[in-house]
């Protein structure tokens, strides 16, 4: 159940259709917030790579990049480029199975946890800009800020070998109990400054090269959400 209503609530999110800017009042007020436990929805890791691309039928390159992410944005289970499974296609062949579980167990052997991750991130960016002052969670604050990483994954682009990691990141902020700040962002293969990749073996067997992905990937949906809060 509790899948089903942070899944709805992604859906909305991303729908465009219920976010909302902080007004004057709230952001002249709220001093102090303090940041929840960030949900990952671990469960929700997506894997495309060329082989899988083949698989599924949709050719190599940009048609099985661009296929696949719209295949599943009509299906409205990702609103990553290139990220999602479109529904329908075969399940990928037993050699890229093992190897996204390989990836799988290399994050967490080693504690990749983006959720981990995207929270350091947004902590950090708080702080630099100075937009806030951050409490602990026991400690009382002018307001609450959640966030959701609800799709996440590594996807190829174009002809690459090499994998991008994606991401998409719901965060809101909580006065009183009422709401006064929702928004999302995704960050996909196709971002500008999506610049980190790695083939998936190296995903698999490297974890210094596997944290410096997400982080980096991290940084980016964080950064782009904290200037819409701005905004």
């Amino acid at each position: 159940m509790k899948k089903l209503i942070f899944a709805v609530l992604a859906l909305a999110l991303l729908s465009g259709c219920v976010t909302k800017n902080l007004s004057v009042e709230d952001r002249q007020q709220i001093k102090t917030i303090k940041i929840l436990p960030v949900y990952f929805a671990v469960d929700n890791f997506k894997y495309t790579s060329m082989t899988q691309a083949w698989g599924a039928g949709l050719g190599a390159g940009t048609g099985a990049a661009t296929g696949m992410a719209a295949g599943a944005s009509s299906a409205g289970t990702s609103a990553l480029a290139g990220a999602g499974s479109v529904a329908g296609t075969k399940v990928a062949d037993g050699a890229t199975a093992d190897i996204s579980q390989a990836i799988l167990n290399n994050l967490r052997a080693h504690d990749i946890d983006l959720g981990k991750l995207v929270r350091a991130s947004f902590e950090e960016r708080i702080k630099r800009e100075r937009l806030f002052t951050i409490v602990a969670e026991s400690e009382k604050a002018d307001a609450e800020v959640e966030i959701l990483v609800m799709q996440w994954g590594l996807s190829l682009k174009n002809f690459s070998t090499v994998l991008y990691p994606v991401v998409g990141v719901n965060g809101s902020m909580k006065r009183d109990g009422t709401s006064v700040w929702r928004n999302f962002d995704t960050v996909s293969a196709f971002t500008e400054d999506n610049t980190i990749a790695y083939t998936p073996e190296q995903y698999a067997t490297d974890p210094e090269a596997a944290r410096a992905a997400f982080t980096h990937v991290a940084d980016l949906a964080v950064s782009k959400l904290v200037e819409r809060m701005k905004q």
